[in-house]
């Protein structure tokens, strides 16, 4: 579930704010328009779940000694 908030009785489109400014939606194309007028038009009050990163952590090779400079 998100919800937003916006001015009262806003709109867009087919999504209608109530007298407060708040709507609630499961709907995840409402969802998905509403977050692309945030935070300009409409805010997020729920915290929306973040999605975690599976990507491998690769280990990082041994340090090895700088190289120094011939100075030539």
């Amino acid at each position: 579930m998100a919800e937003y908030k916006a001015s009262p009785n806003y709109s867009v489109g087919d999504i209608r704010f109530d007298s407060s400014g708040h709507y609630q939606t499961e709907d995840t194309a409402e969802i998905k328009r509403l977050d692309a007028l945030t935070p300009k038009w409409v805010a997020r009050v729920d915290k929306p779940e973040e999605k975690e990163l599976t990507v491998p952590v690769k280990e990082e090779a041994k340090a090895s000694k700088p190289r120094k400079s011939s100075g030539k």
